[in-house]
């Protein structure tokens, strides 16, 4: 019997756990009746389920069985009043000039404010519609814009007359989002990983990341190369690099992060480890290391992280920084790509 036991144990250990993931489930929907001024002892006709008629009219699709929702996602689409691909759009149009044409990205209602270009954002949902639903459709024809190629020095005259850019005479300066900056700062150093998909990769735990709940195990400093989009969040352990950067809460859904400008911000990018460590990655890169000309090396590192060529004096400084550094030389070109990493427009699209 004990032979067979231990036999029993060595094919269950061959048996591969199933995997597991949090689902909901579905109660039994049921149609209730009219609460005749809202009291429930006093009931009227029962009302079947179907979408808002202030929204599409009485014609709305029923709902014969589930919860809805997906009847609710139909109705959204198909009705004739466009306001999911507004919404949409706006967003869209917020994330590349920092304000959608409705300020108020949560709320088209009463409470929210009204749109800028009201036209504008009509044919945008119109677009988008027609695209088939298309995001990157609608990318598309915001990014080829007269209104997005525009520069972000605006003229006097336009000063002037539109000084919130409300009518967007000029492109809006926009800094990057927290993981834009951590996912940057890889590019340029080479270490990203550009693979698409793949497990999560745990957070980096600083000593102070303590508490209730902290993680048994640290992830990789550097997140093994991967995109900020893989990092796996613990709502109570959140990467300082983030939080530094406005990272949201992830408690709940926002509709617009806040842009600060604290000192930080300037101090994560001076004294964090990660970018300290990337610094001297993109120093050591063979591409750079091949390239014997100070002057040539200088002008590579320029365009690799803020896609233009030094001016003449930015040279002047970088080679006078270069010759003042006590480091080694190898240590004197890794202080050059922190401070560069450190320029304001390494974080800031114009």
């Amino acid at each position: 019997v004990r032979e067979l036991q231990n036999e029993r144990e060595l094919l269950e250990a061959r048996i591969q756990t199933l995997p597991f993931a949090l689902a909901t489930t579905e109660n039994v929907p049921q149609d209730t009746p009219l609460h005749i001024r809202g009291s429930h002892k006093n009931l009227g006709d029962t009302i079947p389920r179907r979408f808002l008629e202030v929204y599409s009219g009485t014609d709305s699709m029923p709902i014969e069985r589930g919860s809805g929702r997906l009847e609710m996602a139909r109705e959204l689409i198909r009705s004739a009043s466009p306001l999911l691909a507004r919404v949409r759009v706006n967003r869209l149009w917020q994330e590349h000039f920092g304000r959608g044409i409705v300020a108020t990205p949560d709320d088209f209602g009463h409470m929210g404010e009204d749109p800028t270009h009201p036209d504008l954002l009509e044919y945008l949902a119109e677009k988008f519609i027609e695209s088939g639903w298309s995001e990157k459709a609608i990318h598309r024809l915001i990014l080829t814009s007269n209104a997005y190629r525009m520069s972000s020095e605006g003229s006097p005259i336009g000063e002037e007359k539109d000084p919130t850019n409300q009518w967007i005479h000029r492109i809006p300066v926009k800094r990057l989002e927290a993981e834009l900056v951590r996912d940057a700062i890889l590019a340029v150093s080479g270490q990203l990983d550009r693979r698409v998909g793949g497990p999560s990769v745990k957070p980096f735990l600083t000593p102070f990341m303590d508490g209730r709940g902290r993680p048994s195990e640290s992830g990789p400093l550097d997140g093994d190369g991967r995109r900020s989009l893989y990092i796996n969040i613990r709502r109570n352990f959140l990467t300082p690099m983030f939080l530094a950067f406005d990272f949201p809460s992830p408690n709940s859904t926002i509709g617009k992060r806040g842009v600060s400008n604290v000192p930080a911000q300037a101090l994560t990018l001076l004294n964090n480890e990660f970018v300290v460590e990337q610094a001297s990655k993109w120093s050591n890169r063979p591409a750079l290391q091949s390239d014997r000309d100070p002057e040539s090396k200088i002008r590579s590192m320029y365009l690799q992280a803020l896609g233009r060529e030094p001016g003449k004096k930015e040279t002047e400084l970088a080679m006078a920084f270069l010759e003042e550094d006590p480091q080694s030389e190898d240590q004197a070109w890794a202080d050059l790509a922190h401070v560069i990493f450190n320029l304001s427009e390494f974080i800031f699209v114009r």
